[in-house]
Formats: C-alpha cells, sequence, structure tokens
C-alpha cells in the first residue's frame, strides 16, 4: 500500500499486531539502546518512536528501511 506521508505510514503500522514475541522484542530493544549509546546522544523528535515500530514487529526490516528512506527522503512528511 502506497502512503502519502510518513506519519500515515507509520500511523498504520502501528494499529498492526506486534509482529515479534516478547523475547525477540526486547533483544530488539537491547540492541537499539546499545546503538544509541554508541552514538552518545539521545535519538532526537520521533526517532525512538521509529525504532519502536522495528523493534515490536509492526514492520519487517525491508518495510522498516523503506519507510525511513521514504521519511527523510524529499516530500516524506
Amino acid at each position: 500500500m502506497a502512503y502519502k506521508t510518513a506519519k500515515a505510514w507509520k500511523e498504520a503500522a502501528m494499529q498492526r499486531p506486534q509482529g515479534v514475541d516478547d523475547a525477540e522484542m526486547h533483544q530488539r530493544e537491547q540492541q537499539a539502546r546499545k546503538h544509541v549509546l554508541q552514538e552518545g546522544k539521545q535519538p532526537a523528535g520521533d526517532v525512538w518512536e521509529d525504532y519502536m515500530i522495528y523493534i515490536m514487529g509492526k514492520m519487517d526490516l525491508e518495510e522498516y528501511q523503506a519507510y525511513l528512506l521514504f521519511k527523510y527522503s524529499k516530500g516524506g512528511e
């Protein structure tokens, strides 16, 4: 499905059921937190919300990458 905005895409994804079990979700969250610590800063704006889309399995990796590309390209928001 094509979305007109990244916000619409994120909202649709967040309505989906959790796509991974709790153990996988915990592992993904720990990896994301480790990544954030390596960068030495807190995620700005809605970046952590974007991480949660993948952490909770609302999007698979391929869709998540496409979403981020769309969001941060011209016209994504």
